[in-house]
């Protein structure tokens, strides 16, 4: 399943949730999640995570109840909420992400305040975290 994906990186006195629902309406049908201003550095992971979650999606078996929720945990690496939004969450007055993820192209919005986050080659690393957040699914059988 090819996911695609943008996400924007942004300074701690932009709002998450405007900017999360502007981006949310230019985008309907897409998974828009925030997240640590550190959690991800490489749209490439991105959108092998947010596929992970709508082959989990599509198959009735997601990490959580939503998908944008599964797409936190599988950025975390955890299966527990509360361990995902203590470790990557967004938090107020701190920088974060926003991804955008979709089964189409994704649309951004002219004049965001956010920078967009480049495409590069998986590095080891990010690998190990696409393995790991794969074996969550197992992790819950």
């Amino acid at each position: 399943m090819k996911a695609h994906a943008r996400v924007f990186s942004f300074e701690k006195d932009a709002k998450a949730d405007e900017v999360k629902a502007r981006l949310g309406a230019v985008n309907p049908g897409c998974v828009v999640q925030t997240a640590g201003g550190g959690m991800i550095r490489n749209v490439a992971l991105a959108e092998m995570l947010a596929a992970q979650t709508f082959q989990a999606e599509s198959s009735g078996r997601l990490l959580a109840k939503k998908p944008e929720v599964d797409l936190l945990l599988r950025l975390a690496g955890t299966t527990q909420i509360s361990k995902a939004i203590k470790e990557g969450g967004a938090r107020a007055g701190e920088p974060f992400i926003l991804i955008v993820a979709g089964l189409s192209h994704v649309k951004g919005i002219p004049g965001l305040r956010g920078r967009e986050l480049p495409r590069s080659r998986l590095t080891e690393q990010e690998l190990a975290r696409i393995e790991r957040a794969a074996l969550l699914d197992a992790a819950r059988s």
